[in-house]
């Protein structure tokens, strides 16, 4: 019976000491199930604050973009407006009635008179008769809305009085109040 109760002994402290290894085992399967569990938690909460601030990111892009289309777009049709106004407003010095026409031929002759005595006069085909009595020999026809170009007898010195060049002048100076009437003051 001796050897029943070694043989019994050795069992019950192998069943020990597997017990014990087991319970240990299980302990760190615990902790590591745990520690785990707590990376992937911190790794979701990091990827979704990552998801999140891509979406920020990405919402601020596109509303960016929006408000620059949007601007575009805006400018585009203010673009076009003064582009009509331009138009109208050259329409509008092509149809001056002959009589308007002549005074201002009239008034521009005299003012060019004061730097350029004698020379070439130019104008368009159909204001050619309205500066006949000028004083200046008629240089040809020009394409124009209206106006004059006088040209000294030497050449040297030349001016644009045609309403085209002064309408650019004066619609280049006058664009920004131009466009605070018409869009309002930015």
């Amino acid at each position: 019976m001796g050897l029943d109760k070694v043989v019994k002994d050795i069992s019950d402290k192998a069943d020990a000491e597997s017990k014990a290894i087991i319970a240990r085992a299980a302990s760190e399967a615990a902790e590591i199930k745990k520690a785990a569990e707590g990376e992937a938690k911190d790794l979701y909460a990091s990827q979704l604050e990552k998801a999140d601030l891509s979406i920020s990111k990405m919402r601020q892009r596109e509303l960016s973009s929006a408000k620059l289309d949007i601007k575009k777009s805006k400018l585009n049709a203010e673009k076009d407006v003064l582009d009509e106004v331009h138009k109208n407003f050259k329409k509008e010095l092509q149809a001056l009635p002959k009589e308007k026409k002549a005074d201002m031929l009239k008034k521009l002759v005299a003012l060019a008179k004061k730097d350029v005595p004698a020379g070439k006069i130019f104008t368009s085909a159909g204001d050619a008769d309205l500066v006949k009595d000028s004083g200046y020999e008629y240089g040809g026809n020009v394409n124009v809305i209206g106006g004059i170009i006088v040209t000294s007898a030497d050449g040297s010195i030349n001016l644009d009085y045609t309403f085209d060049s002064m309408l650019e002048d004066v619609w280049t100076s006058s664009m920004k109040p131009v466009s605070d009437i018409l869009f309002g003051i930015r």
